[in-house]
């Protein structure tokens, strides 16, 4: 009798051992699929492994290549440019998305379950999209401005660097403005109607009501949604490759691009691991950044 009661209270639900028990698959996991290849790639950053020389240990020597490498040099500074452009657009086009739909009474769910589609969309798919859409030659995006007598001639992403840029921002916010606008249209629902209906009573404009009333209550979740979209930013390379292949001319030759090159193209296993760890901690900052950020909030 004993022994069956102790054993029952051994499986109940609030037992901390119960609950060590269950989290133990979830832990494998993680450690076998997170864990594991992070340890694996801050191993091989400091490996002379470039499929000519013997695997040695090289130390700091990758590293070292990396600062002196005026390719890399460029590919850090076409990801700062591409982050920023795409998170700021991202965010913009999400914002505008969910003022949009908050207002929306009738078919708003239709409307919403729409709006998921560009973000469901495979990227190497919308990458192929836009290759169509950019074409000088049969592309709509030439030929509306060309209508609109706007341009006097088609665009070509393909040969100038000035635009090959934001022809990659363009399609990489389209895949992510509807994540961007799923949180912040949560954080607009949220708020209670009663606050602008003070605010309306108090003499407040719209323009005043969003910046003195909506925006400081959805700052959390804007500011979750602009660390996501960020961090996808900084890895991003699946848009980029049937879009542009990172040229012309580097001019979207990112890091993910870089790292992706000396792994597949150079077989430079080091060098592209010590790219990598470089990566994730420029990521690993920004990310500390908007924690830093939300705590204060």
């Amino acid at each position: 009798m004993n022994a069956s009661t102790g054993g029952a209270r051994r499986l109940r639900i609030s037992n901390p051992r119960y609950g060590l028990l269950l989290n133990i698959p979830g832990l494998l996991i993680v450690l076998l699929w997170v864990v594991f290849p992070a340890l694996l790639l801050l191993a091989t950053s400091f490996l002379l492994y470039d499929n000519v020389h013997p695997v040695s240990f090289s130390g700091l020597g990758n590293y070292q290549r990396l600062w002196t490498s005026r390719v890399f040099g460029i590919s850090v500074e076409r990801i700062m440019v591409f982050s920023l452009g795409s998170t700021a657009m991202t965010s913009l086009g999400g914002l505008i998305l969910a003022l949009c739909l908050s207002n929306v009474r009738k078919g708003g769910g239709l409307l919403r379950s729409l709006m998921i589609i560009p973000w469901a969309v495979p990227a190497v798919v919308s990458g192929l999209i836009w290759k169509w859409m950019f074409s000088p030659d049969f592309g709509v995006i030439s030929d509306l401005l060309m209508k609109a007598r706007l341009i006097a001639k088609p665009l070509s992403i393909y040969s100038d660097p000035s635009l090959a840029m934001w022809g990659v921002i363009i399609a990489d916010s389209w895949t992510r403005i509807p994540f961007m606008g799923i949180i912040l249209l949560a954080a607009l629902l949220s708020i209670p109607e009663q606050i602008h209906e003070a605010a309306r009573v108090d003499g407040a404009d719209t323009l005043r009501r969003f910046f003195y009333v909506t925006l400081p209550m959805i700052q959390g979740p804007l500011l979750i949604g602009l660390m996501i979209t960020t961090i996808f930013s900084f890895r991003t390379i699946d848009i980029i490759i049937p879009l542009t292949a990172g040229g012309p001319g580097r001019a979207t030759y990112v890091l993910g691009y870089y790292i992706w090159d000396q792994i597949t193209k150079s077989l430079n296993f080091g060098l592209g691991a010590a790219a990598g760890v470089v990566l994730f901690l420029i990521t690993s900052l920004i990310t500390l950044v908007f924690v830093y950020l939300l705590r204060e909030k």
